[in-house]
């Protein structure tokens, strides 16, 4: 079988090559602005649930509806996993090294060629402001308020209740609001004395923050974001069932109104593909272009919908610009994680018929 050339893209390999000549400060982004990059199939910003709340989300930000880039072959170094490494013989001797060891083999060799972020900057361990500040960026306006009452607000499911967590500082739930589907998240609004993680009030202030940005640059609006509406502060009754956990609140909790992406599964070894990979880290490339790093891009906080497209979900540890940690050395590092998660642990897992009970992810 002939082995199948590796392909890398002209723009990474690029980006690789020159990245580590720089000595003066960039006057745009490490990765190229969307008008620079060539376009293929897209599809038009797709409608929201409701469209007065869509509208005031959006009103600030005085841009034209924009079509979502399908085509993120950029990001693949190999379509299919090297030949060598996929003998039968090979996956099943890696795999009872795995089940015996609990460290996969396979992870070790490029059976998806090698991550092309790993060379960008591989001699900078600390950011140097010279080389690695973001450029300025525009002003955003303020996430909206809105004004939602406990008595309109109706539980459909509890995706995640800090009670039994009981780290999180915040609970998501599945809520039907003026008749329509949309996903509210609260955060607890007082912060803890002498507590060494973030609190509710920060995690709130973090994803609001994001929010506001992501919005502002269009990333909600081309989907791979979930829109966000607004906020609010939810006075919860002492005697609410659902929202027990913020009952005893002294202060109402903070609220999100966000919306619901039905359609979508969560991404694991199961629906794994390279195209899948790819439209991740274009949607991880489109929130740093925004100015926020995520933190937290796991595949418990990536969403895949039917069409194959990835929605990002849960900004309560991102950072965003102009905060310190925000920076291209930074945006570079998280690219560099996802392409390791995406291509050399969960398709190569995949390969090995490794199930999710089986992975760590």
């Amino acid at each position: 079988m002939t082995a199948q050339p590796t392909r890398r893209s002209a723009r990474i390999l690029a980006l690789s090559t020159a990245v580590n000549k720089l000595s003066i400060p960039p006057s745009k982004s490490t990765f190229p602005s969307k008008s620079a990059r060539a376009s293929s199939a897209g599809r038009p910003k797709r409608k929201v649930q409701a469209a007065n709340l869509d509208a005031s989300a959006t009103e600030d930000t005085g841009r034209s509806p924009k079509r979502r880039r399908m085509n993120a072959g950029a990001y693949t170094v190999r379509s299919k996993p090297d030949p060598q490494y996929t003998d039968p013989a090979f996956i099943a001797k890696a795999r009872e090294e795995y089940r015996t060891t609990a460290r996969n083999p396979l992870h070790a060799v490029p059976i998806w060629g090698r991550n092309p972020f790993k060379e960008m900057w591989k001699g900078h361990k600390f950011p140097d402001p010279k080389i690695h500040a973001l450029p300025p960026m525009d002003p955003v306006g303020p996430l909206k308020r809105l004004n939602i009452r406990y008595r309109e607000l109706s539980c459909v499911e509890v995706v995640r209740d800090e009670n039994e967590e009981g780290v999180d500082y915040s609970s998501i739930f599945r809520v039907r609001y003026k008749g329509k589907g949309y996903i509210l998240k609260l955060f607890h609004s007082t912060v803890i004395p002498d507590c060494v993680a973030e609190c509710g009030p920060h995690k709130f202030a973090r994803e609001k923050r994001a929010y506001e940005r992501l919005l502002h640059h269009g990333v909600c609006a081309q989907g791979f974001v979930p829109m966000c509406y607004g906020w609010f502060e939810l006075r919860v009754p002492k005697r609410s069932q659902w929202l027990r956990s913020f009952a005893s609140d002294e202060k109402p909790p903070y609220a999100l109104l966000i919306e619901d992406v039905a359609d979508a599964e969560t991404l694991s070894v199961l629906n794994i593909s390279v195209p899948i990979a790819e439209q991740a880290l274009l949607a991880a490339e489109h929130l740093h272009e925004a100015g926020v790093l995520h933190n937290d891009l796991l595949p418990r906080n990536t969403l895949v919908r039917r069409d194959g497209t990835v929605v990002i979900i849960d900004f309560d540890k991102a950072s965003t610009w102009p905060h310190e940690d925000v920076d291209l050395l930074a945006l570079k590092q998280e690219m560099q994680l996802c392409w390791c998660i995406y291509f050399a642990h969960m398709l190569t897992d995949q390969l090995m018929g490794l199930t999710p009970d089986e992975v760590s992810y």
